[in-house]
């Protein structure tokens, strides 16, 4: 068991309040840092709050396990310093998670920063888990989010957002908005399946790198536009086909940037679209095959739209 109380100091603030609720491990802090050593293979902290200073880091070194640290007060969580797992890290804060520009977060195996929350006891178990909530917080990343060895699953039931970057060279990158989100283990496929009823949106405005990547607003809109650096590249491994999936199926799709997919030899690649309706504009996708489920809706006043397909593919737009 641990117990950590930290006041806000010159670097910021740091988490407050944590404590073991199942597993085992310890807490340790100083001026600009907290400690997390887990002797258990997953576990479960408490917090009352959960930010970071842009001085400040937190470590988490919980071997190949994974970690779940939950936010029981009234603050969203703010990172705007270094979060950092040797595993799997998720952040559950109902009332929000911001990853501020200054921000770094990086993983061995998953993370995930979500707003609706999972059981106790159906995390210590692992497998599948199923994410629910009714509160309005956003999930936003304006930083930096990386795993080395795993996925990234940003998930909300209102706004979830990206206009930083994004990368996961050996796993998935997901961005999601549902009442109840269904998160599971796959191969080739994607691990995020959304129960529709809270029309919210999904907005990617930066740059997401992975070997694969789903953006899904059951019953709101998909937005991936051309931000900063607003760019979708999922490039498959030995194992992986490079896939993008944009899923608004009662919403719409609004694609305004650049969508590549390819395998791990640059061959290959697909981008699936399944939306009640397509925007296009300024839009560009590289991949061999483009799965268009929607009524396509190409902007007339743009001439900026581009395709680049294999050679089998049609690449005409309705």
């Amino acid at each position: 068991m641990g117990l950590h109380s930290a006041s806000v100091l010159a670097g910021g603030p740091l988490p407050n309040g944590g404590q073991f609720v199942s597993g085992a491990g310890t807490i340790s802090s100083n001026r600009t840092g907290i400690n997390i050593t887990q002797s258990t293979p997953r576990a479960i902290i408490d917090w009352r709050s959960f930010s970071i200073g842009n001085e400040n880091s937190v470590s988490v070194n919980n071997g190949t396990g994974a970690t779940l640290s939950r936010v029981t007060g009234t603050a969203r969580s703010v990172i705007d310093g270094r979060l950092s797992a040797t595993g799997s890290f998720y952040l559950i804060n109902p009332q929000g998670v911001l990853i501020g520009a200054s921000g770094v977060v990086t993983t061995g195996g998953r993370f995930v920063a979500s707003t609706l929350d999972v059981g106790n006891d159906a995390f210590m178990s692992g497998g599948s888990l199923t994410l629910t909530g009714s509160c309005d917080g956003v999930v936003v990343n304006l930083g930096k989010i990386s795993s080395s060895g795993g996925d990234v699953f940003l998930i909300s039931r209102k706004l979830t957002a990206n206009d930083g970057s994004i990368v996961a060279p050996n796993g998935t990158a997901e961005m999601a908005t549902g009442a109840q989100v269904l998160l599971k283990d796959s191969s080739s496929g994607p691990q995020v399946f959304v129960q529709a009823g809270t029309r919210g949106d999904v907005v990617n405005k930066g740059t997401i790198r992975a070997v694969q990547i789903h953006l899904e607003a059951a019953d709101g809109n998909v937005f991936a536009l051309a931000g900063k650096q607003g760019e979708l590249h999922a490039t498959g491994t030995a194992t992986r086909d490079g896939h993008v999936w944009l899923v608004a199926e009662r919403g719409t799709a609004h694609q305004h940037d650049l969508v590549v997919a390819t395998n791990a030899d640059g061959s290959g690649g697909t981008v699936d679209t399944n939306a009640n309706a397509l925007h296009l504009d300024d839009a560009r996708v590289k991949a061999a095959q483009w799965n268009r489920l929607a009524v396509s809706r190409a902007d007339p006043a743009s001439r900026a739209f581009r395709s680049e397909y294999g050679a089998a593919f049609d690449a005409a737009v309705d």
